[in-house]
């Protein structure tokens, strides 16, 4: 595990702090069409953000000197030679940057695959002062755990499909505390596949929380917006479907199965409709927990690597969608490391054993 990913296992929020941010960042998304999305925490504790495809404002961007997307990105997603080969082949480096009241925000690399992305930006002040000042000592906030949010953001990548949406997380971190910049990543899977196209983002007021309940201490005012090529060399693998399996007493099929070495997305169809639940303030009821459990929460998603570790994606997000008395269900999650697929021995799937390589294996 890479050293910034062990810090934020270990991050520690205090309960205001973390009821505030999962109230702000945690959304849950209905198309019209009936489909509801299921959000899961990260096991390493990031901020979630379940989100529909929001449309921004077209920014421009300047183009700085930069490394390749494995050196940018060896510190999240692994540094080995196998793993900056492959950041290297399905990554880039981006360069856009805008600056608002003295603070620039740059998107530095992306790392991306058919379903889902991952984007480092910086913040940083112009002046070259530490963008914190003393704020992380002060409050005892690690260099990997830095608890801020923005008042406001979204991006857009371009997706096919009328009830695409998608789930993701985010975090915030310095590198290197003697310069004057940190870091920010925001990783997301959605349920429709990404189209090349022009990423837009924007970003208002970089903030955190103070000690009182809502209260909200501004670090940098400003609103600023970036857009960039997003395209990338998709590395996906199909797995072979079509299998019919139990599901907590229903019968269901396996509609698709798509790895690659950033993420995993599997589609399963269940042959009974999940019955609507009203929810009273606001709240879902535990009745509603106990179906989405059985329609969703309840299939076991594995995938065993060739030393013999096994990771377990069983609570992984993804979407809920009701149609002709059936249940279409969407359930995804981005690896916390690259795995390339040679690494890869197999993917469970509840009942469903698949081994991935050979022939039966299937690349775009």
């Amino acid at each position: 595990m890479n050293d910034y990913r062990s810090q934020y296992d270990r991050l520690h929020f205090s309960e205001l702090e973390k009821q505030a941010m999962t109230d702000r960042l945690l959304a849950a998304h209905e198309e019209r069409t009936g489909s509801r999305r299921v959000g899961r925490l990260p096991r390493r504790g990031a901020l979630v953000a379940a989100a529909a495809l929001l449309v921004l404002t077209v920014t421009a961007g300047a183009t700085g000197a930069l490394g390749s997307a494995g050196e940018v990105l060896a510190g999240i997603f692994g540094g080995s030679a196998a793993q900056t080969e492959v950041i290297d082949k399905i990554g880039y480096p981006i360069g856009a940057s805008d600056t608002d009241k003295g603070v620039t925000i740059t998107a530095q690399a992306i790392l991306a695959d058919r379903y889902s992305y991952a984007i480092l930006y910086t913040i940083e002040r112009e002046d070259g002062q530490p963008l914190l000042g003393g704020l992380a000592e002060e409050r005892g906030w690690a260099p990997g755990n830095l608890p801020l949010v923005f008042s406001s953001q979204g991006g857009t990548v371009y997706t096919a499909g009328p009830w695409g949406g998608g789930q993701g997380y985010s975090w915030f971190y310095d590198e290197d505390p003697a310069d004057p910049a940190i870091q920010y990543v925001e990783v997301m899977t959605l349920d429709r596949p990404i189209r090349p196209g022009t990423a837009r983002v924007v970003f208002k007021d970089l903030e955190y929380f103070g000690e009182e309940a809502e209260e909200k201490v501004s670090i940098a005012e400003g609103k600023w917006k970036l857009s960039f090529d997003f395209a990338y060399e998709d590395l996906t693998v199909d797995l072979p479907a079509g299998q019919r399996f139990r599901l907590s007493g229903m019968d269901a099929v396996l509609d698709e199965v798509a790895l690659s070495p950033l993420s995993l997305q599997v589609s399963y169809t269940v042959e009974s409709e999940m019955p609507e639940i009203e929810a009273e303030s606001g709240r879902e009821p535990e009745e509603m927990h106990q179906t989405v459990a059985q329609y969703f929460d309840n299939l076991e998603l594995l995938v065993e690597l060739a030393d013999g570790t096994v990771l377990d994606l069983s609570d992984a997000g993804g979407s809920v969608h009701t149609e002709d008395g059936r249940t279409l269900c969407t359930k995804g999650a981005v690896f916390e490391e690259i795995h390339p697929l040679e690494e890869i021995v197999s993917v469970t799937v509840g009942e469903v054993v698949l081994p991935v390589g050979g022939e039966e294996t299937e690349t775009e």
